[in-house]
């Protein structure tokens, strides 16, 4: 029994130390499953916000290419590029010729004003590029001493009036 004893006692260590190591890989297994799972969901949840993101978004319409002809193209010329598109969405909604569509009242009144527009607006763009001259008290001071005179009558009446204040801020 003794030997049955030692035996058992000998055994059971043995026994123990390989239950540890299956317990600290199955801990090590448990840590790389929970990462791995943590890894699963932020994915899915970074998926999921992505399909939100492009729901929300706006779509964007390409339009599509004038579909005209060279013939087409070459009544157009004289036509502003603003209004191309005008001319032949009138044209394809009437299911007219881009010719009939130009020669069109409804077309040409409205070409007509857009024409007028642009040129009103040419018109009030049109402005002096020089600044309006308003020399102060010292800038005429500066430029009478580089020997610079004033051009109007009001400048030499400022000029004169600098320098008596100028003389009065001496004494």
């Amino acid at each position: 029994m003794e030997n049955e004893e030692v035996l058992q006692e000998t055994e059971n260590p043995v026994e123990e130390q390989p239950t540890l190591e299956v317990e600290e890989k199955s801990e090590a297994e448990l840590k790389a499953e929970e990462i791995a799972r943590n890894q699963r969901i932020r994915a899915e949840k970074a998926e999921k916000e992505l399909k939100a993101l492009k729901a929300q978004a706006p779509k964007v319409e390409i339009p599509k290419e004038l579909d005209i002809s060279w013939k087409e193209a070459r009544l157009l010329q004289d036509v502003p590029d603003d209004d191309v598109e005008d001319v032949i969405g009138f044209a394809k909604f009437k299911g007219i010729t881009i010719a009939e569509a130009k020669k069109s009242p409804v077309v040409q009144s409205l070409l007509k004003t857009r024409a007028e527009e642009r040129a009103s607006a040419q018109a009030a763009n049109t402005s002096s590029k020089r600044g309006s001259r308003k020399d102060t008290s010292e800038g005429l001071l500066e430029n009478f001493s580089k020997n610079i005179l004033p051009q109007t009558d009001e400048d030499f009446r400022k000029l004169a009036e600098a320098q008596i204040a100028a003389r009065k801020a001496k004494k």
